[in-house]
């Protein structure tokens, strides 16, 4: 089941320009059928709600929390001025909700009109309301609430609450766009964003000596180095392992950087700072991928049932992933389901027009179907499809070739920049820094290292000169000196709310 979740509708000709100047996403991008996760602000950049919205053609569905939606209709409802805009509540069955692989499945097997896709708890999936059985696994609550927390969904009143800045929340990765333009409360989010980030933020903790009473430290202000880190907002246990959801002050939100944690109480505990999300929705490729290799494994292992369900999942997650088609194909041809095998092998040949192995496979199942025609023009067309993948690919090697020496001039002429600067200017940060970096990719460490040194006198705020610095010394084997430099630069681009070079220093560092 899916309780605590209603539906709003948002119809009219006028629809999609109203909910783009609104919401925090992009809803002028987004496809028929899909859905993506957006926020109702104010005009101070703080919460009024949040959810997911669905393109229905000119309509939209926006499922949200019950709880803010009486709000949430009436504050669109007060902001139509003019157009044809219409928002409405929406009365439904109780919903369910359907994930994974198998619910991809059967996801066409469903009434279009019953079914909300969305991506939630980290995997893809569908909301629905109708009436068509759906042969799945339940899905247990608490493995629901451990996935709510690690892919940073938040819930209201638990870790998001009316009149919350977005930006101290997981929703301002997963559902503000910063490249769509105009929407309430827009100059505050980037304002923020572009300064310093949020003073405090929603960010995972993975606890490494787990405290007594772990249930009890929701609610708790957290201390780490001397100051107020944070309260804790929900707890979670993944693999084995504790995490906590934490408001953490910015200073302290690296990836991978240990902290000593002490609440009242209790005796002090470490952690290590993660990103939340902690789990995120896999690229369909990837997914697809890993799901094609275990239905290969369960082949070998003669276990063709479970072969095809995963085969089949695989083709559900990600519809162009070729080899699922071949491997599939393969399975039904051993079976002797011809007509199957035939249908997967026009299935490949759609998503990789130049398979060779589609027509070889279509030649061998229409032999077996005695269609000798059809089979000896899916040879021939195997053999020129071979003939044509040849062709691309020494096509593709010259490209390759091409584009490394272009790479090399391209080199060189930054080069003879930057040394024409540091003749000009022997301390310039910039052209020290570039330089350095230049020469730190041609394993001229030596010489990296001068320059980036000397950056570094001329501009010690400069993070990501301590990160090349660290490298070239690591490359001449001074591992000590080059952890020192990260340290330092650790603590740097954490002033400076360089976040991303911060976690990447503080990875180097072995966090």
């Amino acid at each position: 089941m899916f309780p605590g979740w209603v539906l709003l509708a948002v119809s009219g000709s006028d629809a999609e320009r109203f909910l783009h100047a609104q919401l925090t996403s992009d809803v002028r991008a987004l496809d028929n059928g899909r859905s993506q996760v957006t926020a109702l602000l104010d005009a101070s950049g703080r919460l009024r709600s949040y959810g997911y919205l669905l393109r229905r053609g000119q309509s939209f569905l926006f499922l949200l929390p019950d709880c803010v939606a009486g709000a949430t209709q009436a504050a669109l409802e007060a902001s139509i001025i003019a157009g044809d805009v219409t928002v409405e509540g929406v009365a439904v069955p109780e919903m369910r909700l359907a994930l994974g692989p198998r619910a991809l499945v059967a996801l066409p097997e469903q009434p279009a009109e019953t079914v909300f896709p969305l991506e939630i708890y980290a995997h893809r999936g569908f909301v629905t309301w109708g009436e068509a059985q759906l042969d799945l696994p339940p899905l247990p609550p608490e493995l629901l609430e451990a996935l709510r927390v690690l892919s940073g969904l938040p819930a209201w009143g638990v870790d998001v609450s009316d009149g919350q800045l977005v930006s101290e929340t997981a929703l301002l990765r997963s559902a503000v766009s910063f490249s769509k333009g105009c929407y309430l409360g827009q100059e505050t989010v980037a304002k923020v964003s572009s300064h310093r980030g949020a003073a405090h933020a929603a960010t995972l903790l993975r606890v490494q000596s787990e405290p007594s009473r772990p249930r009890q430290l929701v609610g708790c202000q957290l201390e780490a180095e001397g100051r107020k880190a944070g309260p804790v907002l929900a707890t979670a246990r993944w693999d084995g392992e504790l995490f906590l959801e934490v408001s953490l002050h910015r200073d302290l939100r690296v990836r991978g950087r240990r902290l000593e944690l002490a609440v009242e109480g209790e005796p002090a505990f470490a952690a290590r700072v993660e990103d939340l999300p902690y789990l995120e929705v896999r690229r369909p490729e990837e997914h697809a991928a890993e799901l094609w290799r275990e239905g290969v494994a369960c082949f070998a292992a003669d276990d063709e049932d479970g072969a095809i369900a995963l085969l089949e999942g695989a083709i559900a997650v990600c519809p162009s992933f070729a080899d699922a088609y071949e491997s599939l194909g393969v399975i039904h041809g051993r079976r002797g389901d011809l007509e199957r095998a035939i249908d997967l092998m026009h299935g490949l040949l759609e998503v990789d027009p130049g398979s060779v192995m589609a027509h070889s496979n279509l030649s061998q199942y229409y032999g077996r179907l005695e269609r000798i025609e059809e089979a000896e023009d899916e040879k021939r067309l195997a053999a020129v499809a071979g003939m044509r993948q040849q062709r691309r690919d020494r096509e593709s090697d010259q490209e390759a070739q091409a584009g490394r020496e272009a790479e090399q001039a391209d080199d060189h002429r930054r080069e003879e920049m930057l040394r024409r600067v540091l003749e000009v200017d022997p301390d310039d940060a910039f052209a020290n820094f570039g330089l350095g970096e230049l020469l730190l990719a041609r394993e001229r460490s030596d010489e990296a290292i001068a320059h980036l040194e000397r950056a570094l006198d001329s501009d010690p705020q400069h993070p990501a000169a301590y990160l090349a610095l660290g490298r070239a010394l690591a490359a001449q084997g001074r591992r000590d000196r080059a952890a020192a430099v990260w340290a330092h630069g650790v603590g740097v681009a954490a002033s400076r709310g360089d976040v991303a070079v911060a976690n990447t220093l503080q990875s180097l560092l072995g966090g």
